[in-house]
């Protein structure tokens, strides 16, 4: 069984959203909106969660939860999902050596359709007068670190300073990290 995490770790999110001071936040999920540009071209977006203070002048926050899938496994591999529970039984029974065969994470598949998100999302959220928080798993940071030019590095806020687009990376054993920067360069 995993221990609680601490306090601190989990207010984070909420002092890089800058939610300021309030009596009361208000959170909306699965919210479908559909936006029309200048060259009338409409965007569908559906976002995770919108956050918003009860003062008038609080910037909406747009929060995205990124999960990573399974990539649905092969069947001659025996890392379909059927072969990964059999697997995983023969396992744990002591009926089969070695560690449990199981589906990949389909890491790149994700990251494709959050680096699109990403951009219009962000974009709204930034004419809103907003910005967005992606909360974002261990591995598929990792992903981004080690096959794509975005420069995560430099982009670590170590001091909890939100930007317009920030990732959130977490895993089930250490604190919480946070990535920001503007959604162009400046």
């Amino acid at each position: 069984m995993l221990g609680a995490p601490t306090a601190p770790s989990w207010s984070r999110p909420a002092t890089a959203a800058r939610i300021g001071t309030c009596d009361q936040v208000n959170v909306w999920s699965e919210i479908t909106l559909k936006e029309e540009n200048e060259q009338k071209k409409s965007f569908n977006y559906r976002l995770d969660y919108v956050l918003r203070g009860d003062k008038p002048d609080s910037a909406p926050i747009v929060l995205e939860v990124m999960t990573c899938s399974t990539s649905g496994g092969n069947r001659r591999l025996n890392t379909d999902m059927k072969s990964a529970f059999r697997s995983a039984v023969y396992t744990t029974l002591g009926l089969r050596e070695g560690p449990a065969l199981s589906p990949s994470v389909n890491i790149r598949q994700v990251w494709a359709r959050m680096a699109s998100q990403m951009i219009a999302k962000s974009e709204a959220a930034l004419r809103w007068g907003g910005r967005t928080i992606w909360v974002v798993q261990d591995l598929l940071a990792d992903y981004i670190r080690t096959h794509t030019a975005l420069p995560m590095e430099r982009l670590r806020s170590a001091n909890w300073n939100a930007d317009e687009v920030n990732l959130v990376v977490s895993d089930l054993h250490s604190s919480l990290e946070l990535f920001s920067g503007p959604i162009r360069p400046r």
